[in-house]
């Protein structure tokens, strides 16, 4: 088996334990036994960001999968042309960099930013972000909480796509997740305090914890499907692809997203509120 192929058939495996509701820590353990391979590192946590990690743990370690079913997860992402490689999936598991073929890729590729939100059963609209501008808080207000994100919110329909159906089966007490610099104005934390009586605060939710956003695996596996479609060299045509991937995200795969969360907090605390796939 050529390398390509060798790399292809562990591609496949890890998105096939992945969808299945393995966390990040497991996958990579699993590949490690099979080859003795290591998997990437991630900037190096303060001590104060493990204090928060952990306490964030510790209040809901006895949080039940139901209990994770009310929370929504909302998170940004780039898109690029000329299929950039998947900093998540897209790896060359080898022994040593010989083994690795190198991807050559254009200087100064076309992008495009999206912001979406899941829940354990359906997603809303993908927001794409007009070509060069800066999502700063008044356009985060402005387009996406008052517009996207409320639009899903007030859905409440138990037919129709995955794009159609209401957020939640009850959306009586539902908890909106999601902590970035957008979010962290004053005005931002003032209008999700009001229109959002569950929002998680940013002295709440702790930064710098993507293995704790489940959403963060459904970027991951929309790249992936992308970088599959046929090769794209207009922003149009990339925009077409990622919504088309969007609208065919499998229900199933948010359900074990989401059922994989106790497991994460667990995680969480048992490594001291470092990350939990190192």
């Amino acid at each position: 088996m050529n390398v390509k192929d060798y790399g292809l058939e562990i591609r496949n495996q890890a998105i096939g334990m992945l969808k299945a509701g393995m966390t990040q820590k497991d996958v990579a353990i699993k590949l490690q036994d099979n080859i003795g391979a290591k998997s990437y590192k991630r900037p190096r946590l303060t001590e104060k960001m493990k204090e928060k990690r952990l306490k964030f743990a510790e209040s809901r370690k006895e949080w039940t999968v139901e209990d994770w079913k009310q929370v929504l997860w909302s998170d940004e992402a780039p898109f690029q042309l000329f299929n950039t490689p998947n900093r998540q999936n897209d790896r060359v598991w080898a022994k040593n960099s010989d083994n690795v073929e190198p991807c050559v890729q254009v200087k100064f590729p076309g992008k495009i930013h999206v912001w979406g939100m899941m829940s354990h059963r359906v997603v809303s609209e993908l927001h794409i972000v007009p070509p060069k501008q800066t999502i700063n808080g008044c356009y985060y207000r402005n387009y996406i909480l008052n517009k996207t994100c409320k639009d899903a919110i007030e859905r409440d329909s138990e037919n129709g796509t995955i794009l159609q159906r209401s957020m939640l089966s009850d959306m009586s007490s539902f908890i909106l997740c999601r902590m970035v610099l957008q979010h962290t104005a004053n005005l931002t934390q003032s209008l999700c305090e009001k229109n959002f009586p569950k929002f998680w605060m940013k002295e709440e939710w702790p930064g710098n914890s993507p293995d704790l956003n489940p959403i963060e695996n459904l970027w991951s596996i929309l790249k992936d499907s992308v970088s599959q479609m046929e090769n794209m060299t207009k922003l149009d045509h990339l925009i077409s692809q990622v919504k088309k991937a969007w609208e065919g995200i499998d229900p199933k795969f948010l359900e074990n997203l989401v059922a994989s969360m106790p497991n994460r907090t667990r995680s969480v605390i048992e490594c001291d509120g470092d990350y939990i796939n190192k």
